[in-house]
């Protein structure tokens, strides 16, 4: 059955469970008065980010951070005036070299960003988050993960035909185990949204390539394009999943 009575934006649909994300997480200590510093983990074009300042107008220091700087310039065009919010181009692996090491985040977000990462760094990143980390404090992840038995299947792409870093799948062992082993419980996990919307987001990213490039686009977005539809397939027939996963940095 659908999450969604009616058809909503993929704006609309990311926001919706971000929230949905952060109500799971508030049951865990995201209470008054609230995270003190959050960090967003691949911030992207940013819309994580603003929500995240909107939804906690009390938090003094949000960090963005991406290694797209072209992403960044317009994640800080579109960020509203305020010095609460600082980006940086920063590798996911080098977070443990953030500057003002002495404030611990109290809330992590990743969303989306850990699908690009190689195990190596993703494995790095998540030793650094649990350095960067007050005791106590909450990582929260969405992402696209498969089933063991898909993963076994499947062959690697060239290296020069990635050019999003789109083939670095992982299954939900893999990437909670490496959350337990660099110091984090694992809280909440479950699917979220249900396969069949998801599936319907994805193809929905594709008609919009596919209607403002109808004669083709560039690399990049002829990678999304193709990956949309295998992702689709892929998530209604349960061989892959969008997990959310909350986990809790443990005391050391």
């Amino acid at each position: 059955m659908s999450d969604s009575p009616r058809p909503v934006s993929l704006d609309e649909a990311g926001h919706r469970y971000l929230e949905r994300q952060l109500e799971t997480a508030a049951e865990f200590g995201l209470g008054d008065p609230g995270p003190r510093r959050i960090l967003d983990v691949g911030c992207g074009w940013g819309a994580t980010l603003r929500h995240l300042a909107d939804v906690f107008p009390n938090c003094p220091r949000l960090d963005g951070i991406n290694v797209s700087a072209e992403q960044l310039a317009y994640c800080a065009r579109k960020m509203p005036g305020t010095d609460r919010v600082r980006l940086y181009l920063c590798d996911a692996a080098d977070i443990a070299e953030l500057p003002d090491s002495d404030q611990p985040y109290d809330l992590v977000v990743a969303r989306g960003a850990i699908t690009h990462f190689p195990p190596r760094v993703y494995e790095s990143a998540a030793a650094a988050l649990a350095r960067r980390m007050r005791p106590g404090g909450l990582l929260v992840v969405s992402e696209t993960l498969y089933s063991e038995e898909f993963l076994a299947g499947q062959q690697p792409s060239p290296v020069d035909a990635d050019h999003l870093a789109l083939e670095h799948r992982k299954s939900l062992r893999y990437l909670t185990d490496v959350l337990r082993h660099t110091g984090f419980r694992i809280r909440d996990e479950r699917v979220l949204p249900t396969q069949e919307d998801a599936a319907r987001w994805v193809l929905d990213l594709k008609s919009n390539i596919d209607v403002h490039f109808p004669q083709g686009a560039s690399p990049p977005l002829e990678a999304i394009r193709n990956m949309a539809g295998a992702l689709a397939v892929a998530l209604l027939r349960h061989e892959a999943s969008v997990h959310s996963i909350v986990a809790e940095r443990r005391d050391t």
